[in-house]
């Protein structure tokens, strides 16, 4: 693991949060691309399809993954990959349906959002799984699209 790339990329969402609370740079189009990028992000893992998963994030050892039922956070696709290819394996049905927000913020070519979801599922055991769930969301724009380079989720108490 490249400890390097780890840290460019949490430098990066710093200093996201930074220019947040200093008064960020917001452009409507972009701020309307991320959200379509989140409410993407929502109908790929809703689809459970690899390959709408896959479409929705970059592809670099510099990302960041924490699912809700996480007990670590992952670094890197190779093993974000891992992770959606054992919730496909678990999950029969999920929805996701934004609650809150997502409060979106752009400069440059690196975005922030933070919001609630609501999370329904069951699982292929038949058991019913769901919650609300705050996520913290950086992307970043490559070749035109707003890719996921961290992705951080927890379920909130009941």
């Amino acid at each position: 693991m490249n400890r390097n790339a780890v840290s460019r990329v949490f430098v990066a969402a710093l200093f996201g949060l930074a220019a947040l609370v200093g008064g960020g740079t917001s452009y409507g189009s972009d701020v309307d691309d991320v959200k379509a990028a989140v409410d993407g992000y929502h109908t790929a893992i809703s689809s459970l399809d690899l390959a709408k998963i896959e479409a929705v994030w970059a592809h670099d050892d510099t990302i960041i993954d924490k699912e809700p039922t996480d007990k670590t956070i992952t670094v890197g696709w190779e093993g974000t990959r891992k992770n959606f290819e054992s919730l496909i394996a678990a999950v029969a049905e999920v929805s996701i349906a934004q609650a809150e927000g997502p409060h979106i913020h752009v400069q440059g070519d690196l975005a922030w959002s933070a919001g609630m979801a609501k999370a329904d599922g069951k699982l292929k055991t038949g058991q019913h799984t769901g919650g609300v769930i705050l996520e913290a969301d950086v992307f970043k724009k490559q070749d035109g699209r707003w890719l996921l380079v961290s992705h951080v989720t927890s379920v909130m108490p009941q």
